[in-house]
C-alpha cells in the first residue's frame, strides 16, 4: 500500500493580497495574529532604515545630490535584504536536512515561519546595535546613528499596525484604529524629533550684578570697518570636487607631500577618500579662501582653519562672515581648506592627523612669503609677516597651537619635513573656537604655548566637545620673553559648537543625532557670530595692532555688555604683568601659598582646602587647582592673605596698579552672594569695597546639552560624557588700586599688607577662589 504524504499549503506572504475588487482588494490573505505582525513589522523596519539611511547619508554627499541620498538608501536596502538572504538561505538549508530526516513536524513549523522577515528585523539590529555589540570592527564606521532609532521603530511598528488592519477579520471601526494610532505614532516621533527642547532652566541674571558700569570707549570691534573688502581663492588645481580651487582659482599653488608625517587612513577608508578628493596624501594642494582689504600694506596676515567634519561636507566656507569682517577692519583673513584630512563615514583619524594640519598652515605662510616677495603678485609687498594670527575650530582649534608651536620647534614626526629654523613667521597670536586638547601630544607631552598670546572662545551648550576641554591649554601658556602677550578664554554660555560656522550651524551631531539636542536653549545664528567677531576682532586688534584697550574686555565683559548679545559671558584673563600672591601652584596644604612669606587664614569656612579644577565630565582636569571655600547658613566666613612687607616694598605698588583674582561659584543653586574685598595698609588704613563695583558675580550656569535624560539609555547616545550640567570657567576680576584711593586717601598701595576676602551669604554658600595677585603696569 501507497504511503501518504501530507500535502502542505504554501502560505501567503505579506505582499499577497487577496484578489478581491473594490475596498477590499488591499486585504491580505493571512488569518493569524502573530505572522501578520512580524511580516509587517519586518517590512516596515527595511523601509524604515532606507529613510534613515538616506537622512544619515545626508552629509557624506559622496555623490552629488539627489544620487548620493538613492546611494545611502540603497545600502540600507542591501544591507537589510542581506539579512533577508542570508536567513532564508539558512531556512532552505534547515529544512533540506528536516526533509532528508523526514522530520514532517519540525519542517512544517519551519514554513510557517516568515524567515525573511525575522532576517530583516535581524540586519536592522545589526545595522543599529553593531557598534555597542561589535565594538572596534567596521560596525563602528557603517553603523545607523542612535537617532534614527526613532525613525525605524515607529515605521516597523506602524509597519505592523497596517498589516493586521489588512486581515480580513478586521471590522471597519478596528482598521480605522489601527491605522490612527499608526498615523499618530510616526507623527508623534517626528515632532518629537523637531521639538528643539527646552530653555527654562538656563540662568537668566547674575548673582550680584554690576553696580557701576563704564562702557569701553573704544570703537565697537564688532562693526565694519573702513576698508572695502575684495576676495578670490587660490589652490593647487588637483581637487576635482572643489572647481573654487580649481578652475577658478585667481593663483595657482604646488602641492605638498605629508605622508612622512601622517601616510593617509589606510584600507578602504583611503581608498574611497583618494577617489573622491583625485589625490593622495602625497600630493595635498594649498587650497585657500582670501578675502583682502583695499588700499595700501602691508596688512596683518590671518588663517582661519576649520576643524574636523563630514569630509563631504566642506567647512572651509563656513567663516565668510569672520574673513569679511576682518578684511573691512584691515586684515588680510584666508579660510584654509584641510577638508581633505576630514573623516567620514569609513575613516577617521582621531587626531594622529594633528601635526600635519598644523604643518599644511605653516606650508600655506610659506607660500605668502612667496607671493609678498613677488613684484608680479598682487600681493608683493601687502603682507606684513611679522603680524600674524591663527584661528582653528574644533580640532583646528588644537591644530593652530601645533602650528605656533612648529614655527619656532618643530618636533617628530614633522622633523622629518621640516627644519628648524625653516618657517620663523611672527605668529602673535592664536585663536582656539571650540578647541580639542590633547588629540595629538608630541613625545607624549602636553602642548605648552609659550610667549603667543592665546584666545580660546567657547559654548557652554557645545555637544561636540561637551566640555571646555581646552581650557588646560590657557592654563599651561606661559610668559617668558615676552612682556605683551596675553591669554584669555571667553566662556559664552548659550553658544553650541557649530553656529561658529555657517555650514555646521546648530548641528553639532549632524543633521540626524542633533535633533537629540536641547537647541532651543542656543543663542541664535547671527547673535552667536555677532560676539565671535566682537571677541576674536577685540583680540587681534589687540594682538596684531597693539590696540591694548580692548584688553578690558577679557576681564571686564560687562564694559562690553553694548556691543554683545543678551547672554553671559564669563572671561579669565592673565598676561605677563602678574604677580602672584596666592594661585594655588603648591598645592597641598590649604596654608600653602605662592608668594613666599604670605601667610593665609580661613575664617568661619566649614570647608577650606586646595583642589584640583574638573571639567564637567567629572574626570578631565582643567590644569589648574584652586581654593575651594565652603561655608553654612549664618556664617560670616574670611579668607585673608598677610603680605610680606619686603615684598611689598619690592614691588612698590601705585595706584596706577591693579589687584586681580579669579573667582566662581561651587553651588549648583544659585545663592544669594555678595563679596566684599578689603585692603589694609601698614599703618591700618583699612579700605572694603563690594565686588560688584567691579564685575557681576556669575550663578551657576547649567547647560541641558540632551532633550530628554533618557536618550543616553534608551537609545544608548554615549557621545556626551557629563557628570554635571555645570562647567566652574574662574572670572577674573581686576580692582585699580586707585578705587581704594578714592575712597581714603590715606590709602597708599606700596603699603599693602593684607587682602582680605569677605562673603556675605545668609543661605550659606560656596566658591572658587583662585589667580590672587596684583597687575603691575
Amino acid at each position: 500500500m501507497a504511503s501518504s504524504t501530507p500535502s502542505v499549503t504554501p502560505i501567503p506572504g505579506p505582499a499577497q493580497s487577496l484578489a478581491e475588487p473594490g475596498s477590499r482588494r488591499w486585504l491580505t490573505a493571512e488569518t493569524k495574529l502573530w505572522r501578520a505582525l512580524l511580516c509587517g513589522l519586518g517590512s516596515g523596519a527595511l523601509w524604515g532604515t532606507v529613510l534613515a539611511s538616506m537622512l544619515a547619508g545626508y552629509e557624506q554627499r559622496l555623490l552629488p545630490m539627489p544620487w548620493n541620498l538613492l546611494l545611502f538608501g540603497f545600502l540600507g536596502f542591501a544591507f537589510v535584504s542581506a539579512g533577508d538572504g542570508i536567513l532564508t538561505l539558512l531556512w532552505k538549508i534547515v529544512g533540506f536536512v528536516l526533509r532528508r530526516l523526514k522530520w514532517e513536524r519540525p519542517y512544517h513549523l519551519l514554513l510557517a515561519i516568515p524567515q525573511n522577515q525575522i532576517g530583516r528585523l535581524l540586519a536592522v539590529g545589526l545595522f543599529l546595535y553593531g557598534r555597542h555589540l561589535f565594538p572596534e570592527t567596521i560596525f563602528n564606521n557603517v553603523g545607523l546613528p542612535p537617532s534614527t532609532q526613532l525613525v525605524i521603530w515607529p515605521i516597523a511598528v506602524s509597519g505592523a499596525l497596517v498589516n493586521v488592519a489588512r486581515m480580513p477579520v478586521r471590522g471597519q471601526r478596528g482598521r480605522l484604529v489601527l491605522l490612527g494610532t499608526a498615523l499618530l505614532l510616526n507623527s508623534l516621533a517626528v515632532g518629537w524629533l523637531l521639538y528643539r527642547g527646552t530653555d527654562d532652566y538656563l540662568a537668566r541674571a547674575e548673582l550680584t550684578p554690576v553696580t557701576a558700569v563704564t562702557p569701553l570707549t573704544l570703537e565697537n570691534p564688532g562693526l565694519p570697518g573702513p576698508y572695502s573688502v575684495n576676495s578670490l581663492t587660490y589652490g593647487s588645481g588637483t581637487d576635482k570636487q572643489r572647481d573654487e580651487f580649481r578652475a577658478e582659482a585667481t593663483l595657482t599653488t604646488p602641492t605638498v607631500d605629508g605622508t612622512a608625517i601622517y601616510p593617509g587612513f589606510g584600507g578602504l577608508g583611503e581608498t574611497v577618500a583618494n577617489w573622491f578628493w583625485g589625490f593622495d596624501f602625497s600630493q595635498l594642494p594649498l587650497n585657500g579662501r582670501v578675502w583682502y582689504p583695499e588700499g595700501n600694506g602691508p596688512f596683518p596676515l590671518v588663517l582661519i582653519v576649520h576643524g574636523n567634519h563630514s569630509m563631504a561636507h566642506f567647512s572651509d566656507p563656513g567663516y565668510a562672515y569672520l574673513g569679511e569682517h576682518l578684511a573691512s577692519r584691515g586684515m588680510i583673513a584666508v579660510s584654509v581648506d584641510e577638508n581633505f584630512l576630514n573623516g567620514y563615514m569609513l575613516a577617521d583619524a582621531g587626531g594622529a592627523e594633528m601635526p600635519l594640519r598644523g604643518w599644511l598652515l605653516l606650508k600655506h605662510l610659506q607660500q605668502w612669503r612667496t607671493w609678498n616677495e613677488t613684484p608680479e603678485n598682487r600681493f608683493y609687498g601687502q603682507v606684513d609677516l611679522s603680524r600674524v594670527a591663527l584661528i582653528g575650530h574644533s580640532r583646528g582649534g588644537e591644530a593652530v597651537t601645533h602650528a605656533a608651536l612648529l614655527n619656532t620647534r618643530p618636533y617628530p614626526p614633522v622633523t622629518r619635513v621640516a627644519d628648524s629654523d625653516e618657517f620663523g613667521f611672527g605668529i602673535r597670536g592664536v585663536v582656539g573656537i571650540a578647541p580639542s586638547d590633547g588629540q595629538f601630544k608630541p613625545n607624549g607631552r602636553p602642548l605648552i604655548l609659550q610667549d603667543t598670546s592665546y584666545l580660546m572662545l567657547v559654548g557652554g551648550h557645545d555637544a561636540d566637545t561637551h566640555t571646555a576641554m581646552a581650557i588646560p591649554t590657557y592654563n599651561r601658556v606661559r610668559f617668558a620673553d615676552n612682556p605683551d602677550a596675553f591669554a584669555a578664554v571667553a566662556y559664552l554660555y548659550r553658544a553650541n559648537h557649530g553656529q561658529f560656522n555657517t555650514i555646521w550651524a546648530d548641528r553639532d551631531y549632524g543633521l540626524m543625532d542633533s535633533t537629540l539636542l536641547n537647541r532651543q536653549a542656543y543663542l541664535s545664528s547671527e547673535e552667536q557670530q555677532q560676539t565671535a567677531r566682537v571677541i576674536i576682532t577685540a583680540f587681534l586688534e589687540a594682538v596684531l595692532n597693539e590696540q591694548d584697550g580692548y584688553r578690558q574686555l577679557f576681564h571686564a565683559p560687562h564694559t562690553a555688555a553694548a556691543w554683545l548679545p543678551d547672554d553671559l559671558l564669563v572671561t579669565t584673563y592673565k598676561d605677563a604683568s602678574f604677580l602672584a600672591v596666592d594661585t594655588s601652584t603648591r598645592g597641598g596644604q590649604s596654608k600653602n601659598v605662592t608668594l613666599t612669606g604670605a601667610i593665609a587664614t580661613a575664617t568661619d569656612f566649614a570647608t577650606w582646602k586646595r583642589e584640583r579644577l574638573l571639567l564637567r565630565d567629572g574626570e578631565s582636569s582643567q590644569g589648574n587647582l584652586a581654593l575651594h571655600l565652603i561655608w553654612e547658613a549664618g556664617a560670616e566666613p574670611m579668607y585673608s592673605l598677610k603680605l610680606p612687607p619686603e615684598t611689598m616694598r619690592e614691588w612698590a605698588l601705585t595706584g596706577q596698579d591693579d589687584l586681580t583674582f579669579a573667582l566662581t561659584s561651587a553651588s549648583d543653586e544659585p545663592l544669594p552672594l555678595e563679596v566684599m574685598v578689603e585692603l589694609e595698609t601698614a599703618v591700618n588704613t583699612t579700605v572694603r569695597l563690594p565686588l560688584s563695583q567691579f564685575g557681576a558675580i556669575h550663578p551657576p550656569l547649567p547647560a541641558h546639552i540632551l532633550k530628554a535624560d533618557w536618550i543616553e539609555p534608551v537609545l544608548g547616545f554615549d557621545k556626551i560624557n557629563v557628570q554635571t550640567p555645570y562647567e566652574r570657567v574662574l572670572q577674573t576680576y581686576v580692582l585699580p588700586l586707585s578705587a581704594f584711593q578714592t575712597v581714603d586717601a590715606a590709602f597708599q598701595p606700596e603699603q599693602i599688607t593684607a587682602v582680605r576676602f569677605l562673603f556675605v551669604g545668609e543661605q550659606g554658600g560656596a566658591v572658587y577662589l583662585d589667580e590672587i595677585g596684583f597687575v603691575k603696569q
